[in-house]
C-alpha cells in the first residue's frame, strides 16, 4: 500500500494529542486539526464542538494547496504555511511534512508570532511522531482518498483486548 500517512497507532494518536494540547495551551489558541493530503481529517484537539471539522479540514487544505500553486506562479518552490486573519478567530495552516498539515483556529485577540513559534515546534514534534511510525511499519503507509468508504476495513481496524 503506498500513500502519505503512516500508520498510527493507539500510543501515536496519544502522543499527537498530548503535543496538540501542550501547544493549545502555550499558543494561547482554540483548537487544532491535523488532516491528511486531499483534506481528510485525522484527529482534533481543543474547542471543536461548534466547528465543522470535516469541512474545515478539507477547505483548509484546499486552500493550501491552491496556494502552493500561487508560490509556483510567483517563482517560489512553496509556501511552508499560510495565515488568514478574521474579526474574531483567525487561522493558520502549516505542513507537517509536505503531505499532511495543522490547522489551528485562534482569536484575533491571540498574536500570530505566537502561534507561528509554538506552531514550529508543534509540528516538529508530530513530524518525529510520524517518522517513528513511518519507521514501525514503513510499507503501511496509507492514501485515505483511495480508502473505499463503504467497506473501510483495509484502513480503520479495532484494537485486539
Amino acid at each position: 500500500m503506498t500513500g502519505t500517512l503512516p500508520q498510527l497507532i493507539e500510543e501515536d494518536i496519544e502522543q499527537i494529542g498530548a503535543i496538540f494540547a501542550d501547544f493549545l495551551a502555550k499558543a494561547e489558541a482554540d483548537s487544532v486539526l491535523l488532516t491528511a493530503e486531499g483534506g481528510f481529517l485525522v484527529y482534533e484537539h481543543g474547542n471543536t464542538k461548534k466547528l465543522d471539522t470535516m469541512s474545515l479540514g478539507a477547505l483548509a487544505s484546499n486552500s493550501f494547496e491552491a496556494n502552493k500553486a500561487i508560490a509556483g506562479l510567483i517563482g517560489e518552490p512553496s509556501f511552508s504555511s499560510i495565515y488568514q486573519a478574521g474579526e474574531t478567530f483567525s487561522m493558520y495552516v502549516q505542513s507537517i511534512d509536505g503531505y499532511n498539515l495543522m490547522v489551528v483556529i485562534f482569536p484575533v485577540t491571540t498574536g500570530v508570532g505566537a502561534i507561528k513559534y509554538y506552531a514550529q515546534a508543534a509540528r516538529d514534534e508530530v513530524a518525529k511522531a510520524f517518522e517513528r511510525a513511518r519507521q514501525r511499519n514503513p510499507d503501511q503507509l496509507l492514501d485515505l482518498a483511495m480508502m473505499n468508504l463503504e467497506d473501510s476495513s483495509q484502513i480503520f481496524r479495532r484494537k485486539a483486548s
